[in-house]
C-alpha cells in the first residue's frame, strides 16, 4: 500500500527546512509512518515523526519512534 503525507505534514516539513536552512533532511520510513531527521554534518538538529493517520508527533522518546 502506498502512503502519502497530508498537506499539514508537508507544511511541517517546509517549516523544518525554513528553521534549518542548508541542513540535510532525511526521511526514514517505518511501518507506521515516517521519521524526518534534520542533520547538519554528523549532528541531528531535529526529529519529527509523521504517522500515516495524519498525525505529526514530535514529543515521543526516540526509542519508541524508531521501533
Amino acid at each position: 500500500m502506498e502512503h502519502e503525507l497530508t498537506q499539514q505534514q508537508a507544511r511541517e516539513i517546509a517549516l523544518l527546512r525554513r528553521r534549518h536552512p542548508g541542513a540535510e533532511l532525511l526521511a526514514h520510513q517505518k511501518p507506521w509512518g515516517v521519521i524526518v531527521e534534520v542533520r547538519r554534518g554528523d549532528r541531528t538538529l531535529a526529529l519529527e515523526r509523521f504517522d500515516w493517520t495524519g498525525a505529526a508527533l514530535a514529543d515521543r522518546r526516540i526509542q519508541l519512534a524508531a521501533a
